[in-house]
């Protein structure tokens, strides 16, 4: 695979004859038929970004190539069978990092589904491969050099109101716990920060109802300064849309916190928590991150990780 320039198309074969597709091009009809399963997966209105951000975010590979100091790059990917039946779709944006970092790049998953007829066959652990792989690519980092660091949010069960966690449950076929229990199992562990995703539009509303998690980190804490450049470059290209945010806001703020730290970030394993969790539905936090650190502070066992 080779991504040199940051609008581009390419494509690959799996063995078994998967197709994939990735692009960098807001114009490319790879975004819309990636939009095609997202629009299906996700419905809560405060995590939905329409057809229209998507496209912002991707034309944003002309003008914030550079930004920050470090190179950058959304991308769209496809996923589809022999016969063009859409399997699953990811949308992430890479980003180098500065200074003495753990890997050279960091992922921003920004979204990833599997569509419901094709779970069940391992898509998703290869769909993070072929993510990690362009990311790379698009990067112009070395292909057989350290992976990048993948980053992503997920519901918050503890923050869903009734009916958001039900409606969203019963559209994807997964309940919310059952969701984090598969990332555990992939090597997702939460980041011990008070994370708030800022609006994705004007009409929208922050979101605190979010668990931040890396997945598969070598070590046990993120460096402070490596998350905050990792969310600068994805608060300012895949959320704000190269927008400047109202003074004060909540990208600001978390920017802001981390900045000012000088101990590192500490990952926290999720199966304690959803041990706690299967064990008492109605745990007395307010937030999945809180009951995550209390697990395993008293050194809950768990199944999963």
């Amino acid at each position: 695979m080779s991504l040199s320039t940051p609008v581009a198309d390419l494509s690959w074969t799996w063995d078994d004859g998967v197709r994939v597709s990735a692009t960098s091009d807001p114009h490319s009809p790879v975004l819309r038929r990636f939009f095609d399963g997202y629009d299906r997966a996700f419905i809560l209105p405060d995590e939905r970004e329409e057809f229209d951000g998507f496209v912002q975010c991707l034309a944003l590979n002309e003008t914030h190539r550079n930004a920050y100091g470090r190179r950058h790059c959304e991308v769209a990917m496809a996923f589809e069978d022999a016969d063009g039946v859409l399997l699953g779709g990811a949308n992430f944006l890479a980003a180098t990092t500065a200074g003495d970092a753990p890997a050279p790049a960091t992922v921003a998953l920004n979204y990833v589904y599997v569509e419901a007829a094709a779970r069940g066959r391992g898509l998703l652990r290869r769909i993070l491969a072929d993510v990690r792989r362009t990311a790379l690519s698009v990067l112009d980092l070395d292909p057989d050099g350290p992976a990048p660091v993948l980053f992503i949010e997920q519901n918050d069960p503890l923050r869903l109101t009734a009916e958001a966690y039900a409606a969203d449950s019963d559209h994807s076929g997964l309940d919310q716990v059952d969701r984090l229990a598969i990332w555990a199992r992939i090597g997702a562990r939460v980041v011990d920060f008070p994370y708030v995703q800022p609006a994705l539009s004007a009409e929208q509303h922050p979101d605190d109802g979010l668990i931040y998690a890396a997945i598969s980190y070598p070590g046990d804490a993120v460096p402070a300064a490596l998350l905050r450049d990792h969310l600068q470059s994805f608060f300012g290209i895949s959320v704000l849309k190269g927008e400047a945010e109202a003074p004060g806001g909540p990208a600001a703020q978390q920017l802001d916190a981390l900045a000012a730290r000088a101990d590192p970030v500490a990952l926290l394993p999720m199966a304690p928590a959803l041990a706690r969790l299967a064990a008492t539905p109605r745990p007395d936090f307010d937030f999945f991150r809180d009951l995550a650190r209390e697990a395993c502070r008293h050194g809950d066992q768990g199944t999963g990780a």
